[in-house]
């Protein structure tokens, strides 16, 4: 049987993340958990009623809406090997207390986040085999933050682009500044170099679930489409960035390009508050936690860009 693949997206609460099943006659590997574990929840319901031997679930970087519903995840499937490269299993442990801490809120519901990570085994080798087929990882990767992984399936020629790129979801470049998002863009264009069919989004809306079922059906159609929404999407926000001089413009410009956009958009609230703190209107979402603890690398520091008041 030639392998399949299918998505599932996450709620608008858990950032409007996917995980991506790839699956053969009787086995099959996930990319990604998600960050509430209520979705991770709906998603195991579903790939038991497949009736699938789940061998495998990758985490593909240390971002909580990739890992943290691997609480769930784990009981649910106690026989499958829960992996990932060195670097991301790094990323993870030492973020992992932040991470809870930072995402126990009321708005996300403190009983929907675990009480602790769960941690992943780190491969010696970026791949894995499923039923005859290779599943490739690869590293080095820039995107929403530092150290982003992308998986490669050759006999498909799908690309699981992570959180590379976003198609009709706010990208998050909380994490991010101007020369970062450079090497961003760089990376979301070397997603190209695979010569992929198919790439799916780490984040999008409803409608790409769609898209994403009809282009595996018919071989003659491709979706690549979030290569270019991405950097777009990167442009003009850095332009906003440069040209807004208080909150309300920053917010007005944003709303201006991609008002039409719901996936994801408290990260631009966010953004305004950070970059913005003393104009930014009250009606704004609250940040999870006070600037400068919140939102950090694994080495501790903040890469996003600075206050412009």
């Amino acid at each position: 049987m030639t392998l399949r693949y299918r998505v599932f997206l996450h709620s608008y609460l858990g950032f409007n993340s996917n995980s991506t099943l790839f699956y053969g006659e009787k086995d099959a590997v996930l990319i990604d958990a998600s960050q509430l574990l209520s979705d991770s929840h709906v998603m195991a319901a579903e790939i038991i009623r497949m009736r699938k031997n789940l061998t495998h679930i990758y985490v593909s970087h240390f971002h909580p809406d990739h890992h943290f519903g691997l609480y769930v995840l784990k009981h649910a499937f106690p026989n499958a090997k829960i992996i990932a490269l060195p670097t991301t299993v790094k990323d993870i442990a030492f973020t992992s207390s932040d991470k809870v801490e930072l995402w126990a809120i009321d708005r996300f519901g403190k009983d929907d986040i675990p009480k602790q990570t769960t941690i992943p085994m780190p491969i010696r080798e970026p791949r894995i085999e499923l039923e005859g087929e290779e599943i490739v990882f690869s590293d080095g990767w820039e995107g929403d933050s530092v150290d982003n992984t992308v998986v490669w399936v050759p006999s498909l020629r799908v690309v699981c682009a992570t959180d590379v790129a976003f198609h009709d979801c706010h990208l998050w470049p909380i994490e991010s500044n101007v020369e970062r998002r450079k090497k961003w863009r760089e990376s979301i264009t070397k997603l190209l170099d695979f010569d992929p069919r198919i790439i799916i989004p780490g984040h999008h809306d409803e409608a790409k679930l769609k898209i994403l079922e009809e282009v595996q059906e018919d071989k003659t159609r491709s979706y690549t489409d979030c290569v270019d929404w991405s950097i777009k999407y990167l442009d003009v926000y850095d332009e906003v960035y440069q040209t807004a001089k208080n909150g309300p413009e920053f917010l007005e410009l944003m709303n201006k390009y991609y008002g039409h956009v719901k996936a994801e958009d408290f990260a631009v609230h966010w953004l305004a508050r950070l970059l913005f703190p003393r104009t930014c209107p009250d009606w704004v979402t609250p940040l999870p936690g006070e600037p400068g603890k919140i939102f950090l690398n694994p080495d501790g520091g903040f890469d996003g860009d600075p206050p412009k008041e």
